[in-house]
């Protein structure tokens, strides 16, 4: 698939910019693994009957404030 964005860059210069941002794997896990962490710092043994969508929210909040 790159190749073919390699090829047709000159073309498509704005999407394949694009492409190459959105389309690459990250090289860690870093962000995936704190995420999990925050989410286990959510919910626990006595939250554990959070929605899903409040938890969602919660972990969301401890991650940006």
């Amino acid at each position: 698939m790159f190749t073919w964005w390699a090829k047709h860059a000159k073309r498509f210069p704005g999407v394949a910019a694009a492409a190459r941002t959105y389309l690459c794997i990250p090289a860690t896990s870093v962000a995936s693994e704190r995420l999990f962490s925050k989410a286990g710092d959510v919910v626990t043994k006595k939250r554990n009957s959070l929605k899903p969508s409040t938890a969602d929210r919660v972990v969301f909040l401890a991650e940006n404030l």
